[in-house]
């Protein structure tokens, strides 16, 4: 994801985010390792989740984090430090939803392969098969 569009997030959930924190606790050091295509579907889970992590960081008495937000297997995969049933249902909702969003531009698509695996409309298809240096 652009720089630009990880600070639009760390500016809207700024204590979910430790970009500069140590990478043996957190690889958000790393940066958002997604495509800006699900920049939108980021965000939508984000705020779906904030009532359910005040709920959790009140019953747990711990700060809510995420440790980690990429693709992988043309999913998205949001790990964060603290879940329950809500959190995690919510999150998996968006994991599936991921696999027919364009990772790259936010347009449907479908999981295409074989290696790297990601999710991309038709346009992106047609690029990356045509365009092996992407």
């Amino acid at each position: 994801m652009t720089p630009a569009l990880e600070q639009r997030l760390v500016d809207r959930f700024p204590h979910w985010f430790d970009r500069c924190g140590d990478i043996r606790e957190t690889a958000m050091s790393r940066g958002f390792e997604c495509g800006d295509g699900w920049f939108d579907l980021i965000r939508c889970l984000c705020e779906k989740l904030e009532p359910l992590v005040a709920a959790a960081e009140q019953d747990s008495g711990k700060k809510f984090e995420v440790l980690q937000v990429k693709a992988k297997f043309s999913s998205l995969r949001f790990h964060p430090n603290i879940t329950n049933d809500a959190i995690a249902a919510t999150i998996e909702s968006a994991e599936v939803e991921s696999r027919s969003i364009c990772e790259f531009c936010g347009d449907p698509g479908m999981p295409i392969g074989p290696t790297p695996i990601n999710t991309r409309c038709l346009k992106h298809t047609v690029i990356m098969s045509s365009d092996k240096t992407l």
